[in-house]
């Protein structure tokens, strides 16, 4: 299979290229990356991909200008890489940048039969609303889960029948802080980072560390499979053993475990008949000791019940919010901004009124105006503490 990789440079992105590389099934003809030149140029030179797509130019040069490599074309220009996406040379697509810089194209393929695997959490969240007012998104065969809790839902999906199931669970291992007693403005972007379970990528750990990830985790499943609020429940487990559970409506609850390691996922949702081998490290039960299990409360985890905030307002609000978390990440990194601050900043923000969008490119303006938002929030935050 012909597949292009977006958002290739970022963690998960050579996590699934290094997956791929295992199968001769696949034939890489498309990468994408951001700001990380040499990695890409590396990519570039390892898989010769026939198309090569930046934003911010050509890997490893300064000035901008095309490195050669035999049969491969570069792209700065978002509309020629849909062209390409959209032809008979690819297949199938991941998405695995995170953000929304990439939702239109997502739009575009959703109406083709090409296999989409989906870890962009913020495309699904931003415009699940709108997508689904089409078909919905539960209903396309040709759409995976990456997300290794909905991916786990999703295999699950596949051996229970729904009319089986009374509540389905989110698994999230509560991050580096889950037993912080100290101030939350103590912690820095390098202590952020240190997730005890899992390797992922720089988003995404900090979202974690606040358990605004899993808010917007259970917004995905409730877009990605249909699920109502009151279906849909998330519990701390600690060991990041359990990926995902559902409680059946005779009492039994039925739990996916493996090992923290998206290669295992990535495999299976590229080879869902579970045909081939798993060249990767697997799970032995006798490693496991203890499983401890709490559930988010809000005193401790307000950035969770804020990101569920938006997603049952719905309309705008999923959109908004999330640019107003990409803002927070970034002023936060930066240091322009305190750990415990981007709680408030994230609560100042959602006490606007924001309205519904109609199409995918008022999801986008209200991503944007969240991400404005918090930029001014933040600024008014910075001018009363001088």
């Amino acid at each position: 299979m012909k597949v292009a990789v977006l958002g290739s440079t970022g963690f998960l992105g050579e996590e699934i290229l290094a997956t791929l590389s295992r199968f001769s099934d696949f034939d890489v003809v498309a990468l994408t990356g951001y700001r990380n030149h040499e990695k890409l140029k590396y990519q570039a030179a390892r898989f010769a991909p026939q198309v090569v797509f930046s934003v911010h130019g050509f890997p490893g040069t300064a000035t901008g200008r095309k490195p050669s490599y035999p049969h491969t074309r570069y792209c700065r220009e978002i509309v020629e890489l849909d062209d390409y996406l959209l032809g008979s040379e690819v297949e199938g697509v991941f998405f695995a940048a995170s953000g929304v810089c990439f939702l239109e194209t997502f739009k575009k393929l959703l109406s083709t039969k090409k296999k989409i695997w989906v870890a962009s959490k913020e495309i699904l969240v931003a415009a699940g609303e709108i997508f689904n007012k089409d078909i919905p998104l539960r209903d396309r065969p040709n759409l995976v889960p990456l997300d290794s809790e909905h991916n786990a839902l999703w295999q699950m999906r596949r051996w229970i029948q729904e009319n089986e199931i009374k509540r389905y669970f989110l698994t999230a291992s509560g991050g580096p802080f889950y037993e912080w007693l100290g101030d939350l403005n103590e912690i820095t972007p390098e202590m952020a980072l240190a997730h005890p379970n899992w390797k992922m990528g720089a988003k995404i750990t900090v979202d974690s560390a606040h358990l605004i990830n899993k808010g917007l985790e259970v917004l995905e499943a409730h877009y990605f499979f249909g699920l109502g609020w009151n279906q849909l429940e998330v519990i701390v487990q600690r060991e990041s053993i359990i990926h995902a559970l559902v409680e059946l409506r005779d009492g039994f609850v039925a739990a996916l475990l493996s090992r923290p390691d998206m290669k295992s996922v990535i495999l299976n949702a590229v080879f869902p008949e579970r045909d081939r081998g798993n060249p990767f490290q697997g799970f032995r039960l006798e490693e496991l000791k203890t499983l401890h299990f709490d559930f988010p409360v809000p005193e401790k985890f307000k950035g969770f019940h804020l990101a569920l905030l938006a997603g049952k307002r719905g309309g705008g609000y999923p959109a908004f919010f999330c640019g107003a978390c990409e803002t927070c990440y970034q002023a936060f990194m930066q240091h322009q901004l305190l750990f415990g601050d981007m709680l408030h900043v994230l609560q100042d923000c959602m006490d606007q009124d924001v309205h519904p969008p109609g199409n995918t490119g008022d999801v986008l303006e209200v991503y944007r105006w969240g991400m404005q938002s918090a930029e001014k929030h933040i600024q008014q935050r910075s001018s009363s503490r001088c």
